[in-house]
C-alpha cells in the first residue's frame, strides 16, 4: 500500500482464530477501486493460533494486515490500541465472528464523505442462521444475538433519537475519537453504547446507513433460552452502571443527568413501575400460553431486577440512611398518587407498602434461592455473640496475570449455577465429614472449569484464572463489621490449577 490509508478497520481478538480467518477473508475481498485501507488486527492475549493465521493473511501482496498484541485483557482496550495505531481519518470497527460485505469499506467511506455533518456511521448486522432456529426466536430477542437491523431508511441517532449501534459494524472519524476519548476500559460489555452516548452527549451525530452490512454467523449454543437469560441478566448489570433507564426520559431523549427525586436503593419509582408492569405482562402472557411473549417479559423481568440490583450495590448507604431513604421514597410516591383519590393518611399506606415490599422481595429470595439482606430468609448469623466473631470458608480465583492476584468469586454469574452464599455451605459440609473431605478438590475443580467455560463464552468479563484456592478464613469482627472484607487470619484448605477449558460451550 502506497501513502495513508483512506480507513483503518480494527478488530479486536482473543482466542477465535477460526472466526477470525472467515472475518480476514472478508475484508481481503473488499471491492475498493481508487480507495486505500487497512486491517489492524489486535491480539488480546490469545493463546491459540492468533498470531499464525494472521501471518497467512499478511503474506498478502497488498500489504492490508498488521499485527499488534495488547496484553491488558478487555475489548476496549484492544480498540483502543488498534485506534492508537490507525493512520486513517477514519476507523472501522468489525468483530472477529462477523464477515462484511464485499462493499462494507466502500460505502462506509462513501457515507462520511457523502454526510460531513455526521461524526460516525453504522449499518445493520443481519443473522447467518444454523440449520435450525427455535421458533421463539423473532426479532425481540435479537440483541443478545448482536443483530441489528432498523430498517431500510437512513436517520441520524442523537440525544433526540439516542437508538444504538454496535460496533461490529461502525465507523468514527479519528479527530472525534481524539476529542472524545476512545473506549471505557470500566466496560467490559456495552462499551459501543457508552461511547456513543458521549458521542451524543458532545453533540455529534451518528449516521445510520441501512446499505452499510455486516454479516454475523450465530452459534447454536446462542439459540438457547438460558443463554437469553444470561445475557439479559448481565445487560441489567452493565446498563445499570450507565443509569440508562434513568437517562432516557418518557420522550425517548438523552438526559444529561439522572433526575433528581426519592429513590429506593438506588433506583428512582419508575423502574419499580417498570419491572411491576413487565411482571403482569409476563404473568398474563404465561396465563395465554403464549410463550414467545412469556420469554421476552420474562427476560425484560430479568433485566430490571439485576439492575435494581446493581444500582442498590453501588448506592453504598448505611443502613440508617438507608432506612430513611425508604421511607421518604414511600412517602413521596404516595402522596403524589394518593391525594387525587382522597386516600387514608401516608403512615397507615407507607407502612402497608413497606411491608408488602419486605414480603415480596423475601418471597423472591426464597424462590430463587439467594441471600439479598434484608429481605433473605435466612439468618446473617447462626449465633450471637459478645465477641462478634465468623469462621467460613471462602473462595478465590488467582489471575494468570504478572504478578498474579487472588480475586474472590462474589459476582453472580461467575460460576452459575453456584453462588459464593451457597457453595461454601456445601463444601463446609465436605470439609467438616472426613469421608466426604476427599470430593473437595472435584469440586473446586467443577467451579473452576465453570468459571473458565462461562468466561470463554463472553457469559462474564472476569479476568482468566490459573487456579482457585479454597481458604478456611477468621474474622473478629468490630462492632460494625467494617473489616468483613479482609480477614484476620486464612489456612489454604485445597488449590486446583489448570482449567480444562470446554470450546463446545457451557456443559
Amino acid at each position: 500500500m502506497n501513502g495513508a490509508p483512506d480507513v483503518s478497520v480494527v478488530i479486536s481478538t482473543c482466542n477465535r482464530c477460526v472466526s477470525l480467518a472467515a472475518t480476514l477473508e472478508a475484508l481481503r475481498r473488499q471491492i475498493t477501486p481508487g480507495l486505500h485501507f487497512e486491517v489492524i488486527v489486535v491480539d488480546n492475549n490469545s493463546s491459540d493460533r492468533t498470531p499464525e493465521i494472521v501471518k497467512q493473511f499478511q503474506a498478502d501482496e497488498r500489504h492490508l494486515f498488521r499485527y499488534i498484541f495488547e496484553r491488558r485483557q478487555g475489548v476496549s482496550y484492544g480498540r483502543n490500541a488498534g485506534i492508537q495505531a490507525s493512520r486513517a481519518p477514519i476507523v472501522a470497527f468489525t468483530d472477529d465472528d462477523n464477515c462484511a460485505d464485499a462493499d462494507w469499506v466502500a460505502r462506509l467511506k462513501e457515507a462520511l464523505d457523502r454526510h460531513p455533518e455526521a461524526a460516525a456511521v453504522g449499518g445493520r448486522i443481519l443473522p447467518v442462521w444454523p440449520a435450525t432456529k427455535p421458533s421463539w426466536l423473532d426479532e425481540r430477542h435479537w440483541s443478545p444475538l448482536a443483530i441489528l437491523d432498523y430498517g431500510e431508511r437512513p436517520f441520524y441517532t442523537s440525544v433526540t433519537d439516542p437508538r444504538c449501534l454496535i460496533t461490529a459494524n461502525l465507523a468514527v472519524r479519528r479527530e472525534v475519537l481524539r476529542a472524545i476519548g476512545g473506549f471505557a476500559p470500566d466496560f467490559p460489555r456495552s462499551q459501543d453504547h457508552e461511547l456513543q452516548i458521549r458521542l451524543w452527549r458532545s453533540g455529534a451525530l451518528v449516521l445510520y446507513a441501512p446499505d452499510l452490512v455486516v454479516r454475523a454467523h450465530i452459534k447454536a449454543e446462542r439459540l438457547t433460552r438460558s443463554y437469553h437469560r444470561a445475557w439479559h441478566a448481565k445487560h441489567g448489570y452493565f446498563m445499570a452502571l450507565l443509569q440508562l433507564q434513568e437517562i432516557i426520559d418518557r420522550n425517548g431523549n438523552l438526559l444529561d443527568a439522572p433526575p433528581d427525586g426519592p429513590r429506593l436503593y438506588g433506583s428512582p419509582g419508575f423502574v419499580y413501575r417498570q419491572l411491576f408492569r413487565e411482571m403482569k405482562l409476563w404473568l398474563v402472557a404465561i396465563l395465554r400460553r403464549q410463550p414467545s411473549d412469556a420469554f421476552s417479559h420474562g427476560n425484560s423481568v430479568r433485566y430490571l431486577v439485576h439492575y435494581i440490583r446493581r444500582r442498590a450495590a453501588l448506592d453504598r448507604l448505611g443502613s440508617a440512611q438507608r432506612m430513611r431513604q425508604v421511607l421518604t421514597f414511600v412517602r413521596a410516591h404516595f402522596e403524589k398518587h394518593s391525594r387525587p383519590f382522597g386516600m387514608p393518611g401516608t403512615r397507615l399506606v407507607s407502612v402497608h407498602i413497606l411491608i408488602a415490599i419486605l414480603v415480596g422481595a423475601s418471597a423472591y429470595d426464597i424462590v430463587r434461592g439467594r441471600e439479598h439482606w434484608p429481605f433473605s430468609p435466612y439468618a446473617m448469623f447462626s449465633t450471637a455473640e459478645r465477641e462478634p466473631r465468623l469462621d467460613g470458608l471462602r473462595l478465590m480465583g488467582v489471575t494468570s496475570e504478572t504478578p498474579a492476584r487472588e480475586i474472590p468469586l462474589l459476582e453472580e454469574g461467575m460460576i452459575e449455577p453456584f453462588d459464593q452464599a451457597r457453595l461454601p455451605s456445601a463444601l463446609a459440609r465436605m470439609y467438616q465429614n472426613p469421608e466426604r473431605r476427599t470430593l473437595i478438590r472435584q469440586a473446586l475443580r467443577d467451579c473452576l472449569d465453570r468459571y473458565e467455560n462461562l468466561r470463554v463464552t463472553g457469559h462474564h468479563s472476569g479476568p482468566p484464572l490459573r487456579a482457585l484456592r479454597l481458604y478456611q478464613a477468621h474474622w473478629a469482627l468490630d462492632p460494625q463489621g467494617r473489616n468483613r472484607d479482609v480477614p484476620d487470619a486464612k489456612w489454604l484448605v485445597e488449590e486446583v490449577d489448570g482449567p480444562r477449558i470446554v470450546s463446545r460451550g457451557l456443559r
